[in-house]
């Protein structure tokens, strides 16, 4: 019996109603526009695997006739008014406008930001509508009546369906972890997460682990600088709907922090991940000024805008570029320092000691379509729902028991001991530190120490005055 077998059949005897079959997912490339885990959670409800042709059919249909294109606004707004009632596809996301004392949804299918939400929707989907949002199915109604200071508020959601995981039970998620060996597990978060585990080395597993670190870690900063096509673009954006990817456009203080003329907190305050990918393309508004409040918010898990100070969990990701011998998986040696690549307002050692690893994106290999993941794995929304829980569990203080090592920084310190957590909460969520095998937890404090001194090395090329790159080495 192959590995890939034997683990699909074991994953679906204990978790059968928590996974569904990747390859499902990908059988018409005009669904790339949908999230990974829209077209998962529709999968799951109607593709019989044996037979999924019918099942297809039926998702085929129910995105024809409810998904509605930037160019479909006005006609749908118009089928609403006209039936009294339509049922549309999309994302949904509620805010309370407390000078008003109402609750708003916001619905970009139909352009709209000021529709009504039936009270009962609230009550039962309140955790996800009132934070990230959620997508799913709702019937609009149409009310020409309503008004809320002599304006017309005509949509109303009547009822909400989410494609999306609104509970969990994390208790029952770690029981079902002891069901499974190391490497077994290992494999369904890879396989989970998108990717076919059989066709990566451990090394490359362990790295494919650490991009996740962010997603159970908070305020946590990772720097990935590889080749292109090696995933990273591709787990950020479709691992949780709690991360939000900033592909190389302008970053402003309105974006990141705190817009002054909607008065609502940027996506640091609203997201589990800010992923800067292609960070070399990346301009930030007000550079000096911005920097220095992400600086500042690296640190702390703070920032201020005007008067007023913010807390924030979201975890940095900056992922970039960088000429590599593929062949023999290291950069080409032209660069004085790695860290060359970033745009010159980021290449500041107090800006650039603020990351917690450096991951060597050069070691991953290109990712082609017999990479994809072929078997089981989680539905992606309940893994990230679960990631999402394990950000609230601090692994840091235990850690810190084991893995203080006399004579680094605390800044080295608290880098090596958050990476590490979040690589312990990833593999061995059933365990606490004073179950886990000495080699289990000590292969995580390796690869935190490792991927933090890459750090420590490119800034003391950068200002050997201050940085040296033997500060971690023996440790």
């Amino acid at each position: 019996m192959n590995t890939r077998k034997s683990l699909d059949e074991k994953v679906l005897a204990h978790l059968g109603d928590r996974v569904v079959l990747k390859p499902l997912t990908r059988w018409n490339d005009a669904y790339k526009e949908f999230p990974r885990y829209v077209m998962e959670y529709l999968c799951a409800r109607y593709v019989d695997p044996a037979d999924p042709s019918i099942g297809q059919h039926k998702i085929d249909r129910l995105l024809n006739e409810h998904y509605v294109g930037s160019e479909g606004k006005e006609l749908i707004k118009s089928r609403i008014k006209e039936k009294g009632e339509y049922t549309i596809l999309g994302q949904f996301q509620v805010r309370l406008d407390a000078s008003r004392d109402h609750y708003w949804a916001e619905v970009p299918a139909i352009g709209e930001s000021y529709v009504r939400v039936s009270p009962s929707i609230l009550h039962k989907f309140s955790d996800v509508l009132l934070t990230c949002g959620a997508w799913g199915t709702a019937i609009l109604e149409y009310d020409s009546t309503y008004e809320l200071g002599r304006k017309k508020y005509p949509f109303y959601i009547k009822q909400f369906t989410p494609f999306q995981v609104t509970r969990l039970d994390l208790d029952d998620y770690i029981e079902k972890r002891r069901l499974f060996t190391t490497n077994e597990w290992i494999d369904l978060i890879i396989t989970s997460i998108g990717f076919e585990p059989e066709r990566f080395n451990e090394r490359e597993k362990y790295l494919m682990l650490l991009r996740l670190v962010p997603f159970v870690e908070a305020n946590y900063n990772l720097i990935e600088l590889g080749p292109r096509e090696t995933g990273k673009t591709y787990t950020y954006r479709n691992t949780s709907s709690h991360s939000f990817v900033l592909s190389g456009s302008r970053a402003t203080p309105a974006t990141l922090f705190f817009n002054q003329n909607t008065r609502k907190v940027g996506i640091l305050g609203q997201k589990d991940i800010v992923f800067f990918d292609e960070i070399a393309h990346t301009e930030f508004s007000d550079a000096a000024s911005t920097i220095s409040v992400l600086k500042d918010y690296m640190q702390t898990g703070r920032f201020s805008r005007g008067n007023n100070e913010y807390n924030a969990q979201a975890s940095i990701v900056l992922g970039g570029n960088i000429d590599t011998d593929i062949k023999n998986k290291k950069p080409i040696v032209s660069y004085k320092h790695f860290f060359s690549v970033l745009p010159v307002d980021l290449q500041d050692t107090a800006f650039l000691d603020r990351i917690h690893a450096f991951l060597p994106g050069w070691e991953m290999p290109k990712i082609r379509t017999e990479n994809y993941a072929q078997g089981y794995g989680f539905i992606t929304d309940y893994l990230a729902e679960i990631f999402n829980r394990l950000r609230r569990t601090n692994y840091s203080i235990s850690i810190e028991r084991y893995a203080k090592i006399e004579g680094l920084t605390s800044r080295n310190q608290t880098a090596i001991q958050k990476t590490a957590a979040g690589l312990l909460k990833l593999i061995y969520p059933h365990q606490d530190i004073d179950s886990i095998q000495y080699e289990d937890y000590s292969l995580c404090i390796r690869h935190a120490i490792e991927h933090r001194s890459r750090v420590i090395d490119q800034l003391a090329i950068m200002a050997p005055e201050e940085f040296s790159s033997n500060s971690l080495r023996g440790c």
